[in-house]
């Protein structure tokens, strides 16, 4: 038999998991609210950047397997070495390619970066990376949302006793 003194925590804590469910949730249609207008909005951006020839120096390329990118480009522009930024391993053979037959490739110089595609140059844009921001913040709430959702759905279920 159970004791009437036992205290279940989902029961005694049902309010507040509604109030926090309910503001997780709005906050949660926020954020993708915003992720969807910072997403077109990143689109939608002029980029100021310019296509240039540079010559490869170097590529290290770590595992052509691995889904992880550690690759490392550096080309010469300039005068200067740079390290080309967001790259894909595609993108990675390509210069390879380059290397080998030494021949200029193309590339993105924005801000005094080099980037391998403009994907790499709307990205660190500031609405870029607010997007980003959004968009991960967006990814919490939802786990937030559906974890006191869950609580709330439990402490209905053990307030019915379909569990002891």
């Amino acid at each position: 038999m159970e004791n009437p003194k036992t205290k279940d925590f989902y029961i005694d804590n049902k309010k507040k998991f509604k109030k926090f469910s309910i503001v997780s949730a709005i906050l949660l249609a926020v954020f993708f609210l915003m992720t969807v207008v910072f997403y077109v909005l990143s689109h939608n951006q002029l980029l100021s950047y310019k296509v240039v020839q540079v010559n490869v120096i170097s590529v290290d390329i770590e595992n052509p397997l691995n889904k992880i990118d550690k690759d490392k480009v550096v080309v010469e522009y300039n005068g200067k070495n740079y390290e080309v930024e967001n790259l894909m391993t595609n993108e990675t053979l390509k210069y390879h390619t380059y290397l080998s037959s030494q021949k200029p490739a193309d590339a993105y110089f924005a801000n005094g970066r080099i980037f391998a595609n403009i994907d790499g140059i709307r990205s660190t844009s500031m609405i870029g990376m607010i997007y980003f921001v959004f968009l991960f913040g967006t990814l919490i709430l939802i786990l937030t949302t559906a974890v006191l959702i869950g609580c709330v759905v439990e402490a209905k279920k053990r307030e019915k006793g379909i569990y002891p």
